[in-house]
């Protein structure tokens, strides 16, 4: 069920800002987020009537915006130039390691899409790997596996690897 235009406009006062910084960090290229959160606002105009029963409606547009990224770094397939991490701090959760976010954010265009779920929700959201299995849907043990996984390229891309 799409959304008026009207309502869209709403979600965009409300959330525009939270989901152009989740844009620019995921992307770290301006011109990128912006294009990516413009093709968000066209999926949720088209589609987007589930925003209005979604029970965390900022939760429902992270989704739909971080697939959008997901699919410019999939066409884009390559790294793109390493942004300061000074310039992305405030969009760091306490418990992160910034470097090996940084590290992961770098990799996000070579890893499939559940991969990049993970990552976003490890390095850049900060959540637990028990609260990443009930967002991804796995089990307890897989999502330990896949966080497993994913640190050890950060630390390998790093250069940190024993």
């Amino acid at each position: 069920m799409p959304l008026t235009p009207e309502e869209a406009a709403l979600l965009y006062e409300k959330y525009g800002f939270f989901l152009l910084r989740r844009c620019r960090t995921l992307l770290r290229d301006t011109a990128s987020a912006d294009d990516a959160l413009q093709q968000a606002f066209e999926r949720i105009l088209r589609s987007g009537g589930a925003v209005k029963q979604a029970s965390a409606p900022l939760r429902w547009l992270y989704r739909v915006v971080d697939r959008c990224c997901y699919d410019v770094l999939r066409s884009r397939r390559r790294s793109v130039e390493s942004v300061q991490s000074d310039e992305l701090g405030e969009t760091a959760h306490p418990s992160v390691d910034i470097e090996a976010r940084d590290a992961a954010l770098k990799l996000l265009g070579m890893m499939t899409e559940q991969e990049m779920q993970i990552a976003v929700l490890l390095f850049v959201e900060g959540m637990s790997q028990g609260e990443i299995a009930d967002e991804v849907g796995v089990s307890r043990v897989t999502a330990n596996k896949k966080v497993q996984a994913l640190r050890a390229r950060a630390e390998q891309y790093l250069g940190r690897a024993s």
